[in-house]
């Protein structure tokens, strides 16, 4: 497929910065500030740093139209969803970073409502959305959980039964919720802090060779990945990060390294099925287990295995090696 139709004046034009403006301004700015705004009403994890959030957005949406206007190579098949991928990928790392423990939380609650029968999670207009099994699909969802955290009942504060929790939770709002709302709701019921890190996060086992510029590591690493067998391939793609960009597989697909659909591939997904996990990469050691059918042990043995043989294959091809 080509560019979106919309993006064809700026083609045209060979990247006028006017164009540019017009689209940040006209197509994306509105759905940036409606998707932050999500995170900052009534004082949510954003609401200090939304604007920074969106200029970061903004920028890197910059990049990427600069390179559009430049070569066809670099094509947006549909603004909006690129726009949506781009912003809810620099929220999450920036909430994984500066609020360690509210990611935690929140993968948790998406692996009891993914895994219990009772329960349900999926993907609606407004964002993420957990409800009751029989709710699943709906398309309206409240935006906070309307209940009085001081009437709650013994059964939704025991958060050593979660699945229980949360179904007690569900039967008493009467609706489905959006995800951002349950995971604030559950932290005051089950006295979870949710507050910043004191200093930024570092994977210092996740690194890898820094010998190579940025985008040439990028490919290299895609190269040799594509090599690995499946299950580490899997193993490491759903876990894949480094000191500087929590989701390196959103760095692949945002730098032109591979497509959303190669990186599907590689996953052994469909790519609708890599849009149901895409906001919450990388995955814990949990998730991918659920989601592989193997042990938290496997999984981490699986990604050991992978990481010390691209370690190995990236120094031994990097041009500044020392014979």
């Amino acid at each position: 497929m080509g560019n979106d139709p919309r993006l064809g004046p700026l083609v045209a034009s060979g990247g006028s910065e006017a164009e540019i403006e017009r689209l940040l301004v006209a197509v994306a700015a509105p759905l940036i500030r409606r998707i932050v705004s999500r995170y900052v009403r009534g004082g949510g994890c954003l609401a200090a740093d939304a604007a920074d959030v969106e200029s970061l957005i903004s920028l890197r949406l910059l990049h990427k139209l600069r390179r559009v206007g430049a070569s066809p190579d670099d094509r947006i098949e549909d603004v909006e969803r690129y726009v949506a991928t781009v912003s809810y990928n620099v929220i999450n790392d920036y909430l994984r970073r500066r609020f360690p423990a509210r990611a935690r939380h929140k993968n948790r609650l998406r692996y009891v409502l993914s895994h219990d029968p009772r329960l349900a999670l999926w993907n609606a207009p407004m964002g993420p959305v957990g409800g009751l099994k029989e709710w699943e699909g709906s398309v309206t969802a409240a935006s906070e959980v309307r209940l009085d955290p001081l009437q709650a009942t013994g059964r939704m504060r025991d958060q050593g039964r979660p699945a229980d929790a949360l179904q007690a939770l569900f039967a008493a709002a009467g609706v489905p919720v959006e995800l951002e709302a349950v995971v604030d709701f559950t932290a005051t019921l089950w006295d979870v802090p949710l507050g910043p890190a004191e200093v930024p996060l570092e994977d210092e086992h996740e690194a890898v060779p820094e010998q190579l510029d940025r985008r040439e590591l990028l490919r290299a690493l895609w190269r040799e990945i594509g090599q690995l067998l499946p299950m580490q391939r899997k193993a490491l793609l759903l876990n894949l990060r480094d000191e500087q960009t929590v989701n390196v597989v959103a760095l692949l697909v945002l730098t032109g390294t591979a497509t959303f659909d190669d990186v599907a591939a590689a996953l052994e997904l469909t790519p609708e099925q890599l849009a149901g996990i895409w906001n919450d990469l990388p995955l814990d050691d949990l998730g991918i287990g659920a989601l592989l059918r193997v042990t938290r042990q496997q999984v981490i043995n699986l990604r050991k295995s992978a990481r010390e043989r691209l370690k190995r294959r990236l120094r031994n091809n990097s041009p500044n090696r020392t014979s």
